[in-house]
């Protein structure tokens, strides 16, 4: 028995070194920082984005996703994440999202998608200019980098 958990134990230890090493959550100033090939970006209308990206709209206009309907937005990053993990998730409308439910809601949010994409080794983008927030709230955003 002590020779499995010998055998176990160093593979477990490398590939949780391994996955430690990479980032799965990252605060940039502009779409242009991110180096994805395919990427879902969750932003507002008329965001440009680059080829072999999608963008998932957030408007209060009929027919878009709702910019309080937090839940649903979460759905469609797990949806995206568990069918193709290499997909990166953007969300560049984090300012938008704070003044429909408030920061503590929008930190809640982030560490759930940060969760999903650690889980499935994912990578999440936050497009945001730190001068957006106050010097407590940023703070708070980058702990999600840990």
């Amino acid at each position: 028995m002590g020779m499995v958990f010998g055998a176990i134990i160093p593979l477990f230890a490398s590939q949780t070194l391994e996955h430690e090493r990479q980032k799965h959550f990252r605060i940039v100033r502009s779409l242009d920082e991110i180096p994805e090939r395919k990427a879902i970006v969750i932003g507002r209308a008329g965001t440009v984005v680059k080829p072999g990206w999608k963008l998932v709209i957030v408007s209060t206009v009929k027919g878009f996703f709702g910019p309080r309907e937090l839940h649903r937005i979460i759905d469609g990053i797990v949806r995206v994440l568990k069918n193709d993990p290499d997909t990166a998730i953007v969300i560049a409308c984090p300012e938008y999202l704070a003044l429909h439910n408030g920061f503590r809601a929008l930190l809640k949010f982030l560490h759930n998608v940060r969760d999903y994409a650690i889980l499935t080794g994912g990578r999440v983008y936050l497009v945001t200019d730190p001068l957006a927030w106050n010097p407590r709230e940023f703070a708070l955003l980058k702990r999600l980098e840990d």
